[in-house]
């Protein structure tokens, strides 16, 4: 049986924005780049996971007020070309798009509002009178994307055989795994194994043949 598209979930890191992550972006902002380097040699050569890292990376944004990210985003940041023109395509279908990534809310936010997704879901970075503390409030794995369609789709009344998902990592392949289709862009090897489609590309346009 056929189902009609309703959601398309998208991935942030590397799927939507390339080279510059989301947890780096503020980093960057706080005058940080060198001491993220750090980390992120740590977690390349296997000495902490990817969810340690990200907890030694919230301590660097430390005093960097949250208005800074939407600022500075589209200034630092490198996004696939195209991005608002293909949700805006997608709403025109009567689709919805939502952005769930394992990075902080605060950025997942910022291209929410930047380019007209209908919600945002990501780890929970702690500000308090618009400044990053440094602290994690719950951070949200790869396992927690797939709680978050769940959420989405409720108050939306859409099952998961309406879901398309779009990314390119590991901590995607729960997303791909529970929604019907899925679209591994620019991603490696054994990711793209994972999906339905996949393309590589630095035009979301590309991903609408699929769709």
């Amino acid at each position: 049986m056929n189902y009609p598209v309703k959601l398309i979930c998208f991935d942030l890191d590397d799927t939507l924005i390339k080279d510059i992550h989301s947890a780096m972006f503020p980093c960057i902002l706080n005058g940080k780049e060198k001491e993220h380097l750090i980390i992120q040699k740590r977690e390349e050569a296997g000495e902490i996971d990817y969810i340690s890292a990200d907890y030694l990376r919230a301590k660097l944004f430390k005093g960097l007020k949250e208005n800074q990210i939407k600022k500075n985003f589209l200034k630092i940041l490198k996004p696939l070309r195209n991005i608002e023109y293909v949700i805006s395509e997608l709403h025109t279908k009567g689709f919805m798009a939502i952005i769930i990534t394992v990075g902080p809310k605060q950025v997942a936010k910022a291209a929410c509002e930047i380019w007209k997704f209908d919600a945002y879901y990501g780890s929970d970075f702690e500000v308090i009178n618009g400044v990053f503390t440094g602290n994690i409030i719950k951070y949200y794995d790869a396992n927690c994307k797939v709680e978050f369609i769940k959420e989405f789709c409720k108050k939306n009344n859409i099952t998961k055989e309406n879901c398309i998902a779009v990314g390119d990592g590991a901590t995607d392949i729960p997303v791909f795994e529970y929604c019907q289709k899925s679209i591994a862009i620019n991603a490696l090897p054994d990711v793209k194994k994972k999906a339905t489609y996949f393309v590589d590309t630095d035009d979301l346009i590309d991903i609408l043949k699929f769709i």
